[in-house]
């Protein structure tokens, strides 16, 4: 028996006997005997009871009570009589054989171990299936086949296995949702036969070898370092456009470019607490500081100053005329 299948336990049969032809003997030794005792201590009372109880218990013997969740298969002389549902029927003692099944939806689980994969990956899945016995035919479940819980087990662990077997690993992860209703749908092809009705098939857990794991994990790592240097590659031809703006409107407005070396300096001596950052004048000349294109547009940034202070004073004497 494979190791993926779970060994049905026969004290979990679902398919049980109700016996009928003790009730009829156990009623007729109450009324031998309890008369026999009434009559021969010249007891009235004894043997009306001993009456009373012992046709109770013959009539109970052609009478059956049916639960809710159960439906009752009756072979009358081993031959098939009807079907019952839940309530109080009737049977005939020592005629009829009465078999009740359970109707309630069940769950079993099964697996498919070291399954190699369509690109030979080792896997093993771990799974559940849920099924009930259709209510119009219980009799299908109990006549067509010896043990239906086994039966539908051992399809479900085949039909896994070659579900398995035909396809690639990482449709095996991605894609479980269509495995589950392939399974589904191939099984509840199969059950159909027996009356019963599968109401969901779950893959619940895929297992890889440990190696497997690791060098996965190691491919999904390096793809993620490759993304964030991409990423970062991106960035830096963004940063390159913007600095490659920023020089052509440097080189229009040499102002704006004294400024600008003007704030880079500062952002880098500033006074951090007692610390002083000291910047030789040679560094202070590479920038463009005391030099002569530095001079003339202070100059002419000053000359331009002038000339608007000047146009606003004649501006005013006008008004003033």
């Amino acid at each position: 028996m494979s190791s993926g299948y779970l060994p049905f336990n026969f004290s979990e049969r679902l398919v049980k006997q109700k016996g009928s032809g003790y009730h009829v003997i156990l009623g007729v030794l109450i009324l031998i005997i309890g008369i026999g005792i009434g009559f021969s201590i010249n007891n009235e009372l004894i043997v009306y009871v001993s009456l009373a109880l012992g046709i109770a218990v013959i009539i109970s013997a052609f009478l059956m009570i049916i639960k809710q969740y159960e439906r009752a298969v009756i072979l009358r002389l081993g031959k098939f009589q009807r079907q019952v549902g839940p309530g109080v029927q009737t049977r005939l003692p020592f005629a009829d054989n009465i078999l009740v099944v359970d109707i309630r939806e069940k769950v079993s689980e099964f697996k498919a171990e070291r399954m190699l994969t369509k690109d030979n990956v080792p896997v093993t899945i771990d799974a559940i299936l849920r099924y009930k016995i259709i209510e119009e035919r219980a009799k299908d479940a109990i006549l067509n086949v010896e043990n239906f819980n086994q039966m539908i087990q051992q399809v479900s662990q085949t039909t896994l296995r070659n579900n398995i077997g035909s396809s690639l690993f990482q449709d095996v992860l991605s894609k479980r949702e269509e495995i589950n209703q392939h399974v589904k749908t191939i099984i509840s092809s199969e059950a159909s036969n027996w009356g019963m009705e599968v109401t969901g098939v779950e893959i619940r857990q895929v297992i890889i070898p440990q190696e497997l794991e690791s060098a996965m994990s190691m491919q999904a790592q390096a793809e993620r370092e490759k993304s964030a240097r991409v990423t970062y590659g991106e960035s830096e031809v963004l940063v390159a456009q913007k600095f490659l703006e920023a020089a052509k409107v440097y080189a229009n407005n040499p102002v704006a470019y004294a400024l600008r070396q003007s704030n880079m300096l500062y952002e880098s001596i500033k006074v951090q607490g007692n610390t002083i950052v000291m910047v030789p004048s040679e560094s202070l000349n590479a920038m463009g500081f005391g030099n002569l294109g530095t001079t003339i547009a202070y100059l002419e940034s000053t000359k331009k100053a002038v000339a608007r202070q000047k146009s606003k004073d004649e501006n005013a004497q006008q008004k003033d005329v």
